[in-house]
Parts: C-alpha cells; sequence; structure tokens
C-alpha cells in the first residue's frame, strides 16, 4: 500500500455485512486469489519459500511483489521459480524509481519503457501478467486554486479532487503519469506480443483515470483497481465499460487488525464474498490482498497491521513468522468453501 487510508469501514457484525453485501453467489471456477508481499524489499530473515508456503497453505495462486530497479531481475527470476513449484504465480508490479515532479516526460517514459523491456525481455515465458505501475494517478490529482483544462479553476475552498471525473487531473501533472505509463506499456509491448499489461488506479474513485489514459492511447488488458471501503458495484460497472477484465490487486478491510484481529476477518471475509458475488457479472478474474505479512517497523502505523500473519523480531537475522491472525483462517475458509456460502 502506497498511499494513507482517509477513512475505515466502521466494523460490521454478521448480519450489517450480509445486508450490505447481499447474499453471496456461485465462485468462478478460475478465479484467482492472492495476497501482496514484498520479498524483494522487507522480510529480512524471512525465505521466499516460507512466503510462498503460507500462500499455498490458504489456497492461493498469486503473489504480487512489487519491483523497482533492473538489479532486482536475478532474484525475481528465483522467485518466480519458486513459485511455480507451489502452483503459485508471481504478478510483478513494475514500479519505476522516478521524481515525477523533477523529471521530464521524455525522462519519464524512457525510464518506464526500460524498466518494463528489462524484465519482460527476461521472463516473458514465465510470467504472463504484469502490473504497471501503482497507484500513478495520485500524483496528477487536481489540488485547490489549479485550473482545469476546461479552462475553469477547481474551487479553492475544496479539497484534492476525488478523480472521478476526467477534469478531476491537473494537466501538467497528468501528462507526466501518462508519459512514465505509456513508456512501462510500450516497453512491455515491445518485449512480448503475448503478455498482459494491467494498469489500473488506486481506487477511491478514481475512474476518469482510465478514461483519460484510454484517451491518450496507452494499452493495457487488465483493469486493475485497489479497494479498501465501501461497496465497489458502481464502479465496477463503469470499469466494464472498458471491455477488459478486472483484476483487485490490493484489498482489506481499513485499518487491518489494528482496532481487532476480529473486525479485520469479518470485513475480509464480507469483502471476499462480496468479490465472489459479482465475479462473473463485471468480469472479475482475480483479488490480492494486501498483504500475506504484517510489517511491524511501521508501528504505530496502520500499515503496520495490514497482515494475514504476524511477524516477531528474530535478531540478528531480522525477522520470522509467528503466527496466523484471525483473518487468515477466514481467508483460508472463504478460499476452501467453493460455493461462497457463509457459515
Amino acid at each position: 500500500m502506497f498511499r494513507s487510508i482517509l477513512s475505515g469501514w466502521a466494523a460490521a457484525a454478521l448480519l450489517s455485512a450480509l445486508l450490505l453485501f447481499g447474499a453471496p453467489g456461485t465462485a468462478r471456477a478460475d478465479f484467482i486469489w492472492g495476497a501482496n508481499g514484498h520479498p524483494l524489499v522487507s522480510y529480512s530473515g524471512i525465505s521466499i519459500e516460507a512466503q510462498l508456503d503460507l500462500l499455498q497453505s490458504l489456497g492461493m495462486r498469486s503473489y504480487r511483489v512489487d519491483t523497482y530497479r533492473p538489479d532486482q531481475l536475478e532474484r525475481l527470476r528465483k522467485i518466480v521459480e519458486a513459485g511455480k513449484t507451489r502452483g503459485i504465480e508471481i504478478l510483478p508490479v513494475l514500479i519505476p524509481q522516478v521524481d515525477l515532479q523533477k523529471q521530464t516526460t521524455d525522462e519519464l517514459y524512457a525510464k518506464g519503457y526500460e524498466l518494463a523491456h528489462h524484465f519482460i525481455s527476461a521472463l516473458k515465458d514465465q510470467v504472463s501478467v504484469w502490473e504497471l505501475g501503482n497507484e500513478t494517478e495520485i500524483f496528477s490529482l487536481i489540488r485547490p486554486c489549479e485550473m482545469r483544462d476546461d479552462g475553469t479553476k477547481y474551487p479553492c475552498q475544496w479539497g484534492i479532487a476525488g478523480g472521478v471525473g476526467v477534469l478531476d487531473y491537473y494537466g501538467p501533472r497528468y501528462v507526466k503519469v501518462l508519459a512514465l505509463l505509456r513508456g512501462l506499456s510500450e516497453g512491455a509491448r515491445a518485449a512480448s506480443p503475448t503478455v498482459r499489461r494491467a494498469i489500473g488506479t488506486a481506487g477511491w474513485g478514481h475512474l476518469g483515470f482510465f478514461e483519460r489514459i484510454q484517451k491518450d492511447g496507452v494499452g493495457w488488458e487488465i483493469t486493475v483497481w485497489h479497494l479498501y471501503e465501501g461497496d465497489p458495484e458502481e464502479s465496477f460497472k463503469v470499469l466494464a465499460r472498458y471491455g477488459r477484465p478486472i483484476w483487485i490487486t490490493e484489498f482489506n478491510h481499513p485499518l487491518g487488525s489494528q482496532k481487532s484481529e476480529r473486525e479485520q476477518a469479518v470485513g475480509l471475509k464480507m469483502a471476499m464474498l462480496r468479490l465472489r458475488q459479482m465475479a462473473k457479472t463485471y468480469n472479475i478474474e482475480a483479488a490480492h490482498i494486501y498483504e500475506l505479512l504484517d510489517e511491524p517497523y511501521w508501528q504505530p502505523s496502520y500499515e503496520a497491521y495490514m497482515g494475514l500473519v504476524n511477524l516477531r523480531a528474530n535478531p540478528p537475522k531480522g525477522w520470522a513468522v509467528d503466527r496466523p491472525k484471525a483473518a487468515y483462517h477466514a481467508v483460508k475458509e472463504v478460499i476452501a468453501d467453493k460455493t461462497g456460502e457463509l457459515r
């Protein structure tokens, strides 16, 4: 997760959650459940094998891994190979290390192109789906007193725009994000004609961004959405119009288990059942929980509590897996129950 949660779902009792989400439906047999992790940058002392074993125990089939630098290629290759032996696909999310504020559009395009081409050229036969960028649209959201593209001023008394419409993005910043994504997309396609490119937003109503990048010629095959709050059906109705399958590459109960493990377990279970219910209607192929492991080094922030599994300090190695949280068991139950029935 690379942005703050603005507000949380209130913890719901089971009946309240059912009223909100509706009765669960039948699961798609090929639906992909996965989780997020940071094996390239975090968890010193915890092997990739241990992480993948946890995913396998949950019944998950995908691991979303943030990837930043060309020199991480061989480590990513080993993760991909370790995943294959367990029936787990790796979903790399390519996040170029750039300065959107300072770098030019040409520089941003080149950085995106180079990173995508580097990784995908090497791993195109092992990895079929690549996520390009992470919540990049946030940089371009219009702020108080800035000029919209239609020549009107965004009201000075308002907060940062909600991202729902195309005018909610500030042109001079948007073109930089566009250059980065276009570079990633075109670098990926130059490396392979068949890999699927996944591009999207942080959720939170940021729907206008898709209209803009489609108009500006960015190519993608999978629409990405993030979900931490509220019922997503109205957003899915809009996303489905683009005619591409939808992947939820981040979702969880707001604040994870910061308030209580039970709240996270109940919230995640309801969200999973709701996604399963809507999968066929809106062509939702996959959903990745954020995240597999807690990150206690972020305490007291909620980002320390988003995992399904606790970690404990293990000096001098770093960290060790501690115990599964209540949400771990709830998630495992939902994945195992192919009918989607609530028990």
